[in-house]
């Protein structure tokens, strides 16, 4: 501190004695035009300019590490010495004016190691220990009492290093194994009441919190992180893992005071514009006409508020072997949980952009991530959340003063130019964009529902290309669910709720089992409407170590469908159901040569396993039975998409529930019988409303359900990693012998 105290004295001598400016060839041509543009910023070009503040006041070593730019009225910029010690100075401009009042503030002026004022320039170097706004850091920079203060904040007699420095607003530094942070006024009690969540949700443990200095003492968190910019571990596993995590985030009840409302978004979006308008005027035009877009389809993305992190990306993403933390919660708000998945999106389009990272990793993490998460975020509003997020990038070179910030600013909005063109528009199914378009839907749905109407919204929730589409509709109080089919109207699934619910499956006691009311059908575009129902879906309670209930009552609540009795004339058999393994069998055998011969043993075993299963009475199944068609609510089970729904065996919905259930332990843990836990809470529950008659015909049938994953991890985006361990199981237990497990 001593050393640092002699350099601020030698700066204002050579201040008070003069200096001959000395310029270093720093800025780029773009920002000469911007500093000579901004002609009420004397000191402009040595805030933007390290090369050149350091030959003006004779600095030691300095980096630039941190820039905030006000068009007109201010621009700071934090400079971290090479020790990364506490000798970090903040560096601002003002005009001139206002640096007649900046300069004669007491807490800059008084006392030892003042601020350094160049009254030419219209320049400020602000030492740590003199930042107005964040007291902590004040303390912390302190040469007489800081010591005192971190030691009893922390405990620790360690060196401190900083982190992260921005001027008035936070400092980050380590001090041995804590983390410790400084708050301005303005965002402290938001910081604690985040911490405070992330401690609840497996993050770092607070050592400390001082409510005088607004600062927070953490224990620091082992392990490495997810960011490749930080030599992070870039694996699709962690990726996977760590969408997992947010799932368990959104679907957390903890609510943050702060909120971030579409308003809020159309605000930041608008200054978005507006930074860049300062900067270039061809990139504000490409800015603006991307918010155009953006205003259009947010005004008409609902979403459920949830917790959210606020700036979640991989450098906020620590593992530690099998265990991921998600850290830096000084953001967290009540929101769209997509804008999480699209902040990290965006990120890993910037290091894609920056070369930090290849097009086929981005892609790769991006499946990943998407994979594991399972929490509610739609998929539209991740669209839009990750163009926004792009946007919000788009600065950010400039801050980070990157040599081809312009270029990398443009690259990232033609980025997000690229994910809003890529609409939900599907060519094989043109009624789709009638189905979207409030305008058209709203009277439809106010003739179909027979009351009243109003303003309606539309929001495409899933969508398989050609075949089918989701979409919700929201008109006065009431949400519906509209269901779209590209081979035409649906009048048999519309009759089987109907029929359902008459027998009892409306979700009221005594059963509290139920699927959605029927609400009506549109001719065009053919689609059927039904209640959306309250719940969560099944998935997401299916962890390791959570409670079993849930799937428990999905299994009473499945033995209640099949005592519904056969509502159809469609029949479903075992031949049938034969027919759907040998086809995706022959797929993947096409497409995965390397594993052929053993893919060929299976599909041979299983033919002759489903041969040997004798007869069974059939009753109403649903055929498609996974926990993603299983809403709970409390102790109501809502059954979702019987679209399949026929006369069949009641083993092959037992046994496909089984089987996604070992995959999902797969794909998610890397173990088959990682959930095992929840398929025997699964099995009791249906077997205390409907027994069963064979165990063997079930684990049969469970290994035909299995067979078929072979060739969905194949397809399906993030499962690639599970195709060998599926077809190793099969194939192990399909040659001790189809006779031993019949």
């Amino acid at each position: 501190m001593a050393t640092m105290r002699h350099f601020w004295r030698g700066v204002a001598n050579m201040l008070r004695c003069g200096t001959r400016e000395r310029m270093g060839v720093m800025l780029l041509p773009v920002e000469e035009g911007i500093v000579a543009h901004e002609g009420a910023l004397p000191g402009f070009r040595f805030v933007l300019d390290a090369k050149a503040l350091g030959a003006r006041f004779a600095l030691p070593p300095m980096t630039a590490v941190y820039l905030r730019y006000k068009p007109g009225t201010s621009c700071v910029a934090a400079l971290f010495p090479k020790d990364g010690g506490l000798g970090a100075l903040a560096v601002w401009t003002f005009p001139p004016a206002r640096f007649q009042e900046v300069a004669a503030r007491t807490e800059w002026c008084d006392g030892a190691d003042p601020a350094i004022f160049d009254a030419e320039k219209c320049l400020v170097l602000v030492p740590l220990a003199r930042d107005r706004k964040i007291k902590g850091a004040r303390r912390l920079a302190d040469p007489g009492r800081g010591a005192s203060f971190l030691r009893k904040l922390t405990g620790q007699t360690a060196m401190p290093q900083i982190l992260r420095y921005k001027p008035g607003r936070r400092l980050v530094l380590r001090c041995g194994d804590t983390l410790v942070k400084a708050y301005s006024k303005t965002d402290f009690a938001a910081a604690v009441e985040g911490a405070r969540i992330a401690e609840t949700l497996g993050g770092a443990t607070i050592r400390a919190v001082s409510e005088r200095h607004r600062c927070i003492a953490w224990n620091w968190l082992a392990g490495a992180s997810l960011c490749a910019e930080s030599n992070g571990q870039g694996d699709v596993v962690a990726w996977r893992r760590a969408g997992l995590m947010l799932t368990r985030i959104h679907s957390s009840d903890a609510r943050p005071h702060r909120r971030v409302t579409r308003t809020d978004e159309a605000m930041d979006d608008a200054a978005a514009v507006s930074a860049l308008m300062s900067l270039s005027q061809d990139l504000a035009g490409q800015a603006a006409s991307l918010v155009l877009a953006l205003a259009a389809r947010l005004e008409k993305a609902p979403f459920h508020p949830t917790l959210i992190h606020g700036d979640f990306s991989a450098d906020q993403v620590l593992v530690n072997g099998p265990d991921v933390a998600i850290i830096d919660w000084d953001r967290a708000a009540t929101g769209d949980p997509a804008r999480d998945i699209g902040s990290a999106l965006a990120r890993l389009d910037a290091q894609c952009i920056d070369g930090t990272i290849s097009r086929a990793e981005r892609n790769a993490f991006t499946a990943a991530l998407c994979e594991g998460y399972r929490g509610p975020a739609g998929a539209e509003n991740i669209v839009l959340q990750h163009a926004r997020a792009l946007l919000a990038l788009s600065t950010e070179g400039f801050r980070q003063r990157l040599p081809c910030w312009p270029e990398r600013a443009k690259s990232l909005m033609a980025r997000a130019e690229e994910i809003l063109s890529a609409t939900a528009t599907d060519p094989a199914m043109p009624a789709l964009d009638a189905a979207l378009s409030p305008a058209l839907m709203a009277p439809l749905i106010t003739e179909t529902l027979g009351e009243g109407g109003g303003p309606v919204t539309a929001d495409l929730m899933r969508h398989k290309p050609g075949r089918r589409a989701l979409i919700r509709y929201r008109i006065g109080a009431e949400t519906l669910l509209g269901k779209l089919r590209a081979k035409g109207p649906d009048s048999r699934t519309p009759a089987l709720h109907r029929a359902l619910r008459a027998a009892g499956l409306d979700g009221c006691p005594p059963l509290n089992v139920g699927v959605p009311a029927a609400r009506g059908r549109i001719a065009a575009p053919a689609l059927w409407l039904q209640d959306e129902v309250p719940g969560r879906v099944l998935t997401y309670t299916l962890h390791s170590d959570t409670d079993t209930g849930p799937a428990a009552r999905t299994g009473t609540a499945l033995a209640r469908l099949h005592l519904a009795g056969g509502l159809t004339t469609r029949v479903w058999t075992l031949a049938d159901e034969g027919g759907v393994l040998d086809r995706a069998l022959a797929a993947a055998r096409a497409h995965l040569p390397a594993e052929a011969a053993r893919i060929d043993v299976i599909a041979v075993a299983a033919a002759r396993l489903v041969q040997r299963l004798g007869p069974m009475e059939a009753t109403g199944i649903h055929r498609d039975f996974y926990p993603d068609q299983v809403l709970i609510n409390g102790d109501r089970v809502w059954l979702l998409d019987l679209d399949l729904y026929a006369q069949g065996d009641p083993t092959i919905d037992l046994a496909n529930f089984l089987a996604h259930l070992d995959e999902y332990g797969l794909r998610q843990y890397g173990d088959l019988t990682a959930l095992a836990p929840h398929a025997a809470a699964f099995l009791s529950g249906y077997e205390a409303a409907r027994p069963l008659v064979d165990h063997r015909r079930l684990e049969a049938l469970r290994l035909v359900s299995l067979a078929r994953h072979i060739n969905l991890s194949r397809i399906i985006t993030g499962r690639g990693h599970t195709t060998k361990a599926l077809i190793d199981h099969c194939s192990a237990l399909l040659r001790l012998g189809g006779a031993v497990v019949v």
